[in-house]
């Protein structure tokens, strides 16, 4: 079991080595996040009141998703010219307008420059994150699972949106990494039952006790 991240290494690699069963989306995380999983998820730690007014659990994580769409472009985009732009050091929710609970695209850009000596440009990056810069390949999903995005960037922008926009948790109980393992046992069962869980256990050798 692999990520797919956003290289399309592990896509060429399923064609050629059986035994590599990666997961839906760019993670294990994303491929939770936009399954039932990720709606239990929200409904348990969110508002009910607030997720009424916003349209339901699944309107509110459709909108926390568009905000990861310029995020995906750039990570492509660093994958395909080399920049090795320092996402990891940039802190996503702190570029997240909170009353909109939509990214500061050029802020988010400024930052990853900052932190990565091979960036360039800030305008370059924001042309990559608004599209207006043509990728040689789209980050997609080849089993169909969209948009595609990283786990743990969703997580730090749904941690964001429960403490005001569709919630009242405190910052530090919605960190990523909390919320990381609550979503991993909300979908424990759905990935055994899943399409992708049948298959694993198939290739493991084993009889799937679900159909």
């Amino acid at each position: 079991m692999v990520d797919r991240d956003f290289d399309h290494g592990v896509d060429e690699g399923e064609w050629n080595e059986s035994s590599i069963h990666a997961y839906e989306n760019a993670d294990m995380e994303a491929m939770l996040a936009v399954s039932k999983a990720g709606v239990d998820l929200l409904l348990e730690l969110g508002s009910r009141e607030k997720l009424e007014q916003l349209g339901g659990a699944r309107n509110v994580i459709a909108r926390l998703l568009e905000n990861l769409a310029p995020i995906t472009l750039l990570r492509r985009a660093s994958v395909e010219n080399g920049w090795g732009l320092a996402f990891d050091q940039v802190d996503l929710a702190g570029k997240i307008d909170r009353k909109t609970m939509t990214l500061k695209v050029r802020p988010y850009c400024a930052a990853l420059a900052d932190k990565t000596d091979s960036a360039p440009e800030v305008s370059v990056l924001v042309d990559y994150a608004l599209g207006a810069r043509i990728l040689d390949r789209e980050p997609i999903c080849p089993r169909g699972s969209a948009p595609y995005f990283r786990g743990r960037d969703f997580l730090a922008v749904l941690g964001v949106a429960l403490c005001g926009f569709c919630g009242s948790k405190r910052s530090q109980s919605v960190m990523a990494e909390n919320l990381e393992a609550a979503l991993r046992l909300a979908g424990a069962y759905e990935l055994r039952i899943s399409s992708w869980g049948a298959e694993l256990l198939e290739l493991l050798g084993a009889v799937p006790e679900y159909s």
